[in-house]
C-alpha cells in the first residue's frame, strides 16, 4: 500500500472513532401540574451533545431548555412532542442543565436520551458527573467606630424646686343661726342651706389642697355654751403646746387631731341631712325622696369629710317638734394646706466622655455552592 493510501486509511479510522456516540443517560420522566425537573451533566471541550426526546403519555411538554451553566440557554423548545438528534457543540469543558417544565393539569411522561460525541479518543471516557464546589468570596467593608479616650469635667448650674414652707389655713365657709319652725306651724318645718367649698389656686411655686372640712350643728343656747367650752379648751391648749397647728375645735376635727367635742346634755334636737346638689335639696324641702351622703339627729353634732373637697353641697334641717320652733347654729370650716416652693440654683459638675472616630475595615466571607464538573 502506498503512503498516501495509508494516511487516508488512518484519517478515516480516526474520524470513525471520533464520531462514535457515547451514551450519557437514557431515562423516563413524569411531570405533574406546574412542575419542573432538572438533570445536570458535564461535558468535555469539543464534545457534541446529542439530545432526543419523545412523549410516552400526553400530547407534549410545555417547555424544554438546555442551559450552559451558569445561565447561557443554548437550546429551547416549546410544546415539544418529539425531538430527534438535536446537536449542541461544547466550546469548553463545563456543566449543562436539562430542564423540563409541564403546565398541564394531567400528568406528562416523556422518555429522553442524552449522548455525547467526543472530539478525540482522549476524551472518550470523560466523566460526565458533577460535584458541589464551595466558593468563598471575601468582602472588605469600611466603617467608623467611636473610641473612648477619656473624660472631661463640665461645670454647670441646676435649678431645683425645693419646699420652703408648709402652712394650714382655717377657712370658715359657713356660720349662721337658722330658725326652723315647728311641725304644726303655718310655715314649713324644714329648710336647707347652701355651702360652697373653697377653690384652690396653684402656680409653679405654690400648691394648695383642701385636706378636709368639719361641721358643728347645734340647737339653742345649750349648744352655744357647749361650743364655747370647746373653744376655750383649744385656746388653753394652744398656750401650753407651741407645736399645735390648729386654732379652733372644727379645725382640730378636720385635720384629725381632735376626735371628740363637748356636746349639751339637755335641750331640743334637730334632724340634719347632707345633700349633694340643689335638685335633691328641693326634693327634701318638698317632702319627697332625695339623695344624701350623711345624716343625723341630736342636740349638737360634729364630724369631718375628706372625700368631698370641691364644689357645692347643701345642709337640710328638719324640726320634728310639734309645737316648738328651734334656733340652729351651723358652722362649716375647711382646712387648706398651702405649700410654698422656691427655685434654688446649685453649682454641679459632671464628667463628659471624650471620643475619637476611627476608620476601620470589616472582613466578611460569603460562601456559595456551585455545581462543577467532577473532573
Amino acid at each position: 500500500m502506498s503512503k498516501v493510501n495509508l494516511v487516508a486509511a488512518l484519517i478515516v479510522c480516526f474520524n470513525g472513532l471520533s464520531q462514535q456516540r457515547v451514551a450519557v443517560t437514557e431515562s423516563t420522566l413524569a411531570l405533574g401540574f406546574d412542575q419542573t425537573a432538572e438533570v445536570f451533566y458535564s461535558f468535555a471541550a469539543g464534545d457534541e451533545i446529542v439530545f432526543n426526546m419523545n412523549m410516552v403519555q400526553g400530547k407534549h411538554i410545555k417547555a424544554i431548555e438546555i442551559v450552559e451553566l451558569s445561565n447561557n440557554v443554548v437550546f429551547s423548545a416549546f410544546k415539544a412532542s418529539v425531538i430527534r438528534d438535536k446537536r449542541i457543540k461544547v466550546r469548553s469543558k463545563g456543566l449543562y442543565a436539562f430542564r423540563f417544565y409541564s403546565s398541564s393539569l394531567t400528568n406528562r411522561v416523556c422518555r429522553y436520551r442524552i449522548d455525547r460525541i467526543p472530539l478525540s479518543p482522549n476524551t472518550k471516557n470523560f466523566n460526565t458527573n458533577w460535584k458541589w464546589l464551595t466558593v468563598r468570596d471575601t468582602i472588605y467593608t469600611p466603617y467608623q467606630q467611636d473610641s473612648l479616650t477619656g473624660y472631661k469635667n463640665i461645670n454647670y448650674q441646676e435649678t431645683v424646686k425645693e419646699l420652703k414652707s408648709t402652712k394650714l389655713e382655717e377657712i370658715m365657709l359657713f356660720e349662721k343661726t337658722q330658725t326652723v319652725h315647728s311641725f304644726y306651724n303655718e310655715n314649713v318645718s324644714r329648710t336647707f342651706l347652701k355651702v360652697d367649698l373653697p377653690k384652690v389656686y396653684n402656680t409653679s411655686i405654690k400648691e394648695e389642697q383642701i385636706l378636709a372640712w368639719a361641721y358643728w350643728i347645734g340647737v339653742g343656747q345649750e349648744s352655744r355654751e357647749a361650743y364655747k367650752k370647746n373653744l376655750n379648751s383649744i385656746t388653753n391648749s394652744i398656750g401650753r403646746a407651741a407645736n399645735m397647728y390648729y386654732q379652733t375645735p372644727l379645725a382640730g376635727i378636720a385635720v384629725g387631731e381632735i376626735s371628740s367635742l363637748i356636746t349639751p346634755q339637755t335641750g331640743e334636737d334637730v334632724n340634719y341631712y347632707f345633700i349633694p346638689d340643689y335638685q335633691n335639696a328641693q326634693l327634701f324641702y318638698n317632702k319627697q325622696q332625695f339623695l344624701q351622703f350623711d345624716n343625723g339627729k341630736g342636740r349638737a353634732a360634729y364630724g369631718r369629710n375628706d372625700r368631698l373637697i370641691k364644689g357645692t353641697f347643701y345642709i337640710g334641717l328638719l324640726n320634728d317638734n310639734e309645737w316648738r320652733g328651734i334656733e340652729v347654729d351651723i358652722k362649716v370650716m375647711a382646712v387648706k394646706q398651702v405649700k410654698i416652693y422656691e427655685n434654688v440654683i446649685y453649682k454641679r459638675e459632671r464628667q463628659e466622655p471624650q471620643y475619637v472616630t476611627l476608620n476601620k475595615t470589616r472582613m466578611n466571607i460569603n460562601e456559595t455552592k456551585i455545581r462543577v464538573p467532577v473532573e
